[in-house]
């Protein structure tokens, strides 16, 4: 196998590959390669020809606060006549040691089948949910809002501020590349419309309006920083009531325009989770946010090459994490397994039920502690 960055040349053969696995259409494609730019993809080939096609997009994840280095894999592509080669798993393992080289602690991606991913060592990590609720049941909302209309310049900046402030307080969301906002923003025509919602001369709020789809108003991206900008938000999207019959929105576990809903009229369309790989136990567990937390555990990774042993110290929210061999450890936890603990995807309680971590009672519900945090999400799929 031959791994090399894309180039301009590169363009049909990923137009063919997309149209064979995702069903994308040439202009789809040609757009995406825009949005991310070529040098995210890679190309591998085998012998003197290209069989699959990746990109790789340098980002973070939002934990506890802080942002764990990262890289999305997205958009992994075999040439039908290349497929049960077990070309993915080593497509995986390059993707994983490239990101390592790029800085990136942790990989993660979206799997089209969970049994080849798990097995280069990927586990369930966050969500990504769909919401949809009827607009006829918006008027009911007691609120008024204040929004201004933004374009331009100024559109990425203002609501990019909104959108970092927002993450603070979130897990899995992504910081995100460059990428990420070029395919959000991609707008058609005069279809796409971004407004802010204000509150005492401060901006609490956005959202990334679609209105292509006169079925369904799209929330292309949003942010509610307060439940009153959530319920004015609401209100807003009320007002095309007469026009559109529902509206659609990418949101978390805890969402808050469900939660700022006045009666039934929604429901969840939508929902998967994304997959994360741990490239580096220590940094990963450092570089992550945990939020007022204080504590100390000693973790046993097990990994089918080795085992180590971490000392993670937190004091008020703030990780050192270092290899201390001395001594029994807290907890022992699969080097795959333990992205589902620093995700805060499932608790240290439901994984040490589940036979994931091992730990007496104690040592559990300090893990407990320390990883608590709310359910991890993201809002796009990458």
């Amino acid at each position: 196998m031959n791994v090399r960055e894309a180039v301009e040349t590169d363009i049909d053969f990923i137009v063919k590959a997309y149209a064979s696995a995702f069903a994308f259409t040439r202009n789809r494609t040609v757009q995406y390669i825009e949005d991310i730019g070529i040098s995210s993809f890679h190309i591998i080939k085998q012998g003197l020809e290209p069989a699959a096609v990746f990109a790789l997009i340098e980002t973070g994840h939002w934990f506890g606060g802080k942002v764990i280095p990262a890289c999305n894999i997205a958009h992994v592509a075999i040439s039908p006549e290349h497929r049960g080669s077990g070309l993915a798993a080593s497509i995986l393992d390059f993707a994983g040691e490239e990101a390592l080289r790029r800085g990136a602690d942790v990989v993660s991606l979206f799997a089209s089948t969970r049994p080849v991913y798990r097995k280069s060592g990927f586990e369930l990590a966050g969500s990504e949910m769909i919401y949809e609720a009827e607009t006829s049941e918006l008027y009911k909302i007691k609120a008024s809002f204040k929004c201004r209309s933004v374009s331009g310049e100024s559109l990425r900046p203002t609501i990019g501020k909104i959108y970092e402030e927002h993450c603070r307080d979130q897990n899995g969301v992504l910081k995100r590349h460059r990428g990420h906002w070029n395919v959000l923003l991609r707008a058609a025509d005069e279809e796409l419309s971004t407004f802010v919602f204000e509150a005492d001369g401060q901006d609490v709020g956005y959202i990334v309006l679609d209105t292509g789809d006169p079925e369904c108003l799209l929330l292309r991206d949003w942010v509610a920083l307060t439940g009153q900008a959530a319920r004015e938000i609401l209100k807003f999207l009320g007002t095309f009531s007469t026009v559109y019959p529902r509206v659609r929105w990418h949101g978390g576990p805890a969402d808050p325009l469900v939660f700022a809903l006045p009666d039934k009229g929604w429901r969840l369309v939508h929902q998967e989770e994304f997959l994360m790989r741990v490239l580096s136990p220590a940094k990963a567990l450092a570089a992550r946010g945990y939020g007022h937390a204080s504590g100390s555990l000693k973790i046993r990774i097990a990994s089918k090459t080795e085992k180590q042993t971490l000392l993670l110290t937190v004091i008020d929210g703030n990780a050192a994490c270092e290899e201390d061999f001395a001594g029994d450890a807290d907890i022992t936890v699969g080097l795959a397994q333990l992205t589902t603990l620093i995700t805060a995807f499932r608790s240290a309680h439901f994984l040490h039920k589940a036979g994931w971590i091992i730990g007496d009672g104690e040592a559990i519900k300090r893990c407990n502690d320390i990883f608590s945090g709310p359910a991890p999400w993201v809002g796009e799929h990458f």
